[in-house]
Parts: C-alpha cells; structure tokens; sequence
C-alpha cells in the first residue's frame, strides 16, 4: 500500500511492515474506523478486510457477486454491482455475513444497458447513479443517467430525477450534505471503454429532485481531473474523490494553481483508492 503526502505532493510506501493483499485484482475500497475493506478477485470474489491497529489483512465471508462499489452505512457494508441483473448484497458487521436485498428496478438487458457510474450514502439512504445506452435503428444512443435511492428502513429502491447529460465512469460522491457527479465521459463503447467528451460536473437538489450544472469557473486546463464545487477543489482519481484542501474565497476571479499536485495523478489505473486512518509510526521515514 502506498499514500500520498500531501505536503511533499508525492506517493510514499507505508512501512514495510505492512503486508501485501492477497488479491490478484481489486475493484474498490472503503473504510470504517481503523478497518479498510477491499472488493477483489482471488480465485473468486472476496471483500478482504486490513486492520490498521494490527496491520492484518483477512478474507471476510465471501459474497456472491463481484462488487463495483462498497457504501458503509450503519452497521452494513453495501455492496454494488455494474450489473443490475444482481441481486444485490450487504455485509452485517455484527452477524459477520451477507444477506441479500432489494434489486433496483432496472434491468440491463438488450437493448437497455446500464452501467454502474457511482455509489454513495447520503442522509441515511444509499445513491447510485448508472449511465445509460440504447440501442435503435442499428447505433447505440446515450441516455441521460438515471438516479436510483435505496431506502435500508423499507428495503425500497425508489428512482430520482435523471440527470441533464449522459454520464459514464464517473464519481459520485458528497460535499457539505450535497449529492455530487463529476469525472467521466459522456459516451461509452460497446466493449464498455470510456470514450466522448469530459462529462459535466453537476449537483442533485435532493428537496426539488433536480440535477444542475456546476460551473468550473476557476479549473485551468490539466490532467488531474480537477473539479469544483462549493469553493473546493477536489480531484477525481481512479473514480475516487481526493480533497485537495484547496480553498476558493469567494469572489476570486483568476485560475487555481495546479501544478504542485501533478504527481497526484501518478499512480496505476488499477489501484483503488479510500481514506484510512494510520498511525503515524506507520509511515515510512524518508
């Protein structure tokens, strides 16, 4: 495992100490307190847990499906599929198993495909946003994304307002109590690769069910994915938001500057990303 030092603005080991993950692939992370949970693939899909305070990875019960996302909500780890054929499933911290729950009411057959273009938890309720193509008259056309709330109290899903542009591979995620989507492309392939222009960065209104374009007012051109929203920048890395800590005061007029956090950026398409408490013995001394 690697992190980033925010004040030499480049990728660090932690100590050596800490062992390698047995996956051979991971898809996606999440933390809760000093545990990180990864979604991978060895020999199987399975969700392996590290233990920051023992520095311990274990393999949790193994799911039945592979997971795109993981939400942590409550006392349940929720995990999302791109496939919305899946019945989906939630781990129980307490129990120490998975249980299946309500499918979203969508199906991703010919000539409807969805894809899975963020998952996270707001006021109680997990948000997931799939990215939609059609297909008529022999060409695929891209649909605007589709928003759909689970509701764990009632076991419901119930679909939102969908958004004002297509939006494929992107993140969605929360800042100040606020749904956001940023990152991505407004088109995808057949075979499932990105391709179009840059998608829009846009915020939900959860009271009036609507999505709104959010102006990039202060993003010079560059290739950390910069976004931003409610005076803060974020950078989008490998679907996964980074705070910056970069801070706009209102009224500003000029670009943000940029270029100190390109190492940011440089780091395997196929790593996944989350934020982890650690120790700072931990951290490897340069």
């Amino acid at each position: 495992m690697v992190y980033f030092d925010v004040e030499a603005k480049t990728w660090k080991t932690l100590a050596s100490t800490t062992p390698a993950i047995e996956a051979t692939y991971c898809y996606c992370a999440a933390s809760a307190g000093n545990n990180l949970y990864v979604a991978g693939f060895c020999g199987g899909e399975y969700v392996f847990r590290y233990d920051a305070e023992s520095n311990l990875w274990e393999k949790q019960p193994r799911p039945c499906v592979e997971i795109n996302n993981l939400c942590i909500l409550d006392d349940y780890m929720y995990g999302i599929s791109s496939n919305c054929n899946e019945v989906p499933q939630r781990h129980s911290f307490a129990k120490c198993h998975w249980q299946t729950f309500a499918k979203v009411g969508i199906r991703n057959n010919h000539p409807n495909l969805f894809c899975n273009s963020g998952a996270t938890v707001l006021n109680s309720k997990v948000y997931v946003l799939y990215g939609y193509n059609f297909f008529f008259s022999g060409s695929w056309r891209m649909q605007n994304a589709e928003l759909h709330c689970f509701d764990p109290v009632k076991n419901e899903w119930e679909k939102k307002a969908t958004t004002c542009k297509p939006h494929f591979g992107s993140c969605l995620f929360v800042v100040n109590n606020r749904l956001y989507v940023a990152g991505g492309y407004d088109s995808i392939a057949p075979n499932g690769t990105l391709q179009g222009n840059s998608a829009l960065v846009k915020a939900y209104d959860e009271e009036q069910n609507t999505w709104s374009v959010v102006e990039q007012k202060h993003i010079p051109p560059n290739k950390l994915n910069a976004v931003e929203m409610e005076g803060k920048i974020f950078f989008i890395i490998n679907k996964f938001p980074v705070d910056s800590g970069i801070r706009i005061s209102p009224g500003e007029l000029y670009p943000v500057h940029l270029g100190e956090w390109e190492n940011l950026a440089k780091i395997g398409k196929t790593a996944v990303l989350c934020y982890l408490p650690v120790k700072r013995k931990s951290l490897k001394r340069e």
